[in-house]
């Protein structure tokens, strides 16, 4: 492992950052070069929005690369990307480039509005999450 960086001036080292993960090359990649350059822990948060068969592979690659279970967060999100995303997107007639519906992009403010609670505090909201059945739960682990 290389010597993580400094912070900067005045600011609290990195001890942990969650991280939109897929699974895929990029995330992937970021996700080493995170504990590397910070020598931070990793918190994934993975966001289904309907690929279900893309969940399990993403979840068994974080364990693979040392992530600890209890630090990989997928939460169903279908419904609300349906009802607050998709319907407006289509109400709108959002193309790209006048030919294409908008595709996992228009996902990324809600991922983004989102997060798991790594560590619950007094101020911090709770983490949000429902089970496939559409019932209020805890995080997916």
């Amino acid at each position: 492992m290389s010597t993580p960086h400094a912070a900067p001036s005045g600011a609290a080292p990195v001890s942990k950052v969650v991280l939109a993960y897929s699974g895929g090359l990029d995330t992937s990649i970021i996700l080493h070069w995170l504990r590397e350059t910070y020598g931070c822990t990793v918190v994934t948060f993975t966001a289904d929005i309907g690929q279900d068969d893309e969940l399990e592979p993403a979840r068994a690659k974080a364990l693979a690369m040392g992530v600890a279970p209890d630090d990989i967060f997928i939460e169903d999100l279908r419904e609300e990307f349906v009802r607050d995303f998709v319907f407006p997107m289509f109400r709108a007639n959002a193309v790209y480039e006048g030919e294409y519906l908008l595709g996992t992009s228009i996902a990324r403010p809600l991922i983004a509005r989102l997060r798991p609670a790594p560590t619950p505090s007094a101020t911090a909201p709770p983490a949000r999450a429902t089970t496939r059945s559409g019932s209020s739960s805890a995080p997916t682990r």
